[in-house]
């Protein structure tokens, strides 16, 4: 009886069930990406969605013969043009406003239609700001400096962001680099989950620091309608580079935060513990995103 149960045992280790499981159809939809501020040109980026079981060479989905337009109201405010890579961009020149509420008008062979709407933020100018030297960096000449700023938030749901750049030359280019920065004020956290998800007392103690790839973000919550102070410190090298700092103040609209949140949710996403969620979008008839945001920025000379 004991061998019988054995080679019972070998036989169903034997055996294999093949199923075959045939995925629904898909039918593409088409994806609009636009993100918009009063001091870039319109541009908007098409193509089809992919079915998760799609390979291949993704730029045969560009939509290369659309009609798209930008709105305001009842009147046409550009019509942009095929440039190549899915990419549709204004030739006039003619930047957007903030505070205009924008609608993008897409329209596909076939009759069929897209449209998004979003509003580029009012600037929000900083009231105060300062620099200061504060110590001696981890190499030789590198510098620690404490930067201030202070703005004003206006009443309604705002969200912010800030980073601190510098411009470096090589003998490739010459960019302006994010910098790290440490010992972050109070109120802001590092990327857009930790900003929608954590409720921060602007009285605690502040971030340790975020990257130079982290994106230092806040949502007014904890100061609605009021006068906001910012402050971090972040460490230089003057090898290399201009002797100042850029400081920039982005204010989003809900749509740009909402979308970097829901595709920041998914990139860095732990499997075992997380759920995936969908990517937000504000495309009827499709998907995608189109997004206003403004900058307001600062140069900030390193003292002596």
């Amino acid at each position: 009886m004991k061998y019988l149960s054995l080679f019972l045992i070998f036989v169903c280790l034997g055996c294999e069930t093949i199923i075959e499981i045939n995925p629904p159809e898909y039918t593409p939809e088409p994806v609009a990406t636009s993100f918009f501020s009063p001091d870039s040109v319109w541009s908007v980026t098409l193509h089809s969605s992919l079915g998760i079981n799609a390979k291949g060479d993704t730029s045969t989905e560009y939509i290369t013969d659309a009609s798209v337009r930008i709105m305001d109201g009842s009147n046409m405010i550009e019509a942009l043009n095929y440039v190549g890579n899915g990419e549709y961009r204004a030739n006039k020149g003619r930047l957007p406003a903030s505070s205009t509420k924008y609608t993008l008008h897409v329209d596909l062979p076939g009759a069929t239609s897209i449209q998004a709407t979003s509003t580029a933020p009012p600037p929000v100018p900083f009231s105060d700001y300062s620099i200061e030297k504060v110590g001696e960096g981890g190499f030789r000449d590198d510098t620690i400096y404490r930067l201030k700023a202070v703005f004003k938030d206006e009443p309604n749901p705002n969200f912010y962001q800030i980073g601190i750049y510098q411009y470096v030359a090589t003998d490739i280019d010459s960019l302006y680099y994010r910098k790290s920065v440490n010992e972050l004020h109070p109120g802001w956290a590092c990327g857009y989950v930790a900003a929608a998800e954590t409720e921060i007392d602007i009285e605690d103690r502040g971030t340790t620091g975020c990257g130079d790839l982290d994106p230092i973000v806040v949502t007014d919550r904890n100061f609605d309608g009021g006068t906001y102070p910012w402050s971090a410190t972040v460490e230089v090298s003057e090898r290399g580079g201009r002797s100042e700092l850029l400081l920039v103040l982005s204010s989003l609209s809900e749509e740009y935060f909402e979308y970097q949140r829901t595709l920041e949710h998914n990139l860095f996403l732990d499997p075992l513990l997380d759920e995936p969620i969908n990517v937000y979008s504000n495309v009827t008839g499709g998907l995608g995103v189109f997004a206003g945001y403004t900058n307001t920025s600062v140069i900030l000379p390193l003292p002596e």
